[in-house]
């Protein structure tokens, strides 16, 4: 019981988080959400800071298994990046902000702890990106002139930037549209 209580505090936290952001949910939501004293969250969870920074490792861990079994299902460069646009699309298709696009825009205002943890999130993007460039450079798939820190960069930018400008138009292929033209700056022809 007390794992699914943990989990679900962890749950509805994400969720607060990426829709209403850090600074604007206590542990009362959570309390009157999943129908637990504050006093409970505070045994699984003492401060809110530690409740974020579980959260941030959380979705941390979640993206490295995610960017594993991209590597894993697919060798072409090009198809991997592709694949994980997609992960941005899926969170756009459940409404929701990723954790730290959405953390990012308080990053001032948060806990050292979490601000540090929020950093390491994109750090293991872009070294994801820049491996994968790289390898695509290695392939011939990517131009060997660009700057791969630089291409990676702009791969996460154009992939949270799209999380945020998607939500208003209301249209997934923002996605799709802003990486095909990318691409085209990328790949050889």
């Amino acid at each position: 019981m007390a794992v699914m209580t943990r989990d679900k505090i962890l749950f509805e936290a994400n969720a607060l988080m990426c829709g209403k952001g850090y600074s604007s949910f206590s542990y009362a939501d959570l309390s009157k959400i999943i129908g637990i004293t504050k006093a409970s969250i505070h045994h699984h969870f003492p401060t809110k800071d530690i409740l974020g920074e579980t959260a941030i490792l959380e979705s941390l861990q979640k993206q490295e298994q995610s960017l594993t079994a991209i590597d894993e299902n697919n060798k072409s460069c090009v198809n991997r990046i592709r694949a994980y646009i997609d992960l941005f699309i899926e969170s756009f298709r459940n409404s929701q902000l990723p954790l730290c696009c959405a953390l990012s825009a308080e990053l001032d205002n948060l806990p050292v702890n979490m601000k540090e943890k929020v950093t390491i999130y994109f750090d293991c993007q872009v070294n994801w990106l820049e491996k994968t460039l790289n390898e695509g450079v290695d392939s011939g798939e990517i131009k060997s002139e660009i700057n791969i820190h630089q291409a990676a960069m702009m791969i996460l930018t154009l992939c949270e930037g799209a999380c945020i400008v998607a939500r208003p138009v209301r249209n997934e292929d923002v996605f799709r549209q802003s990486f095909e033209q990318t691409l085209t700056l990328l790949i050889n022809k």
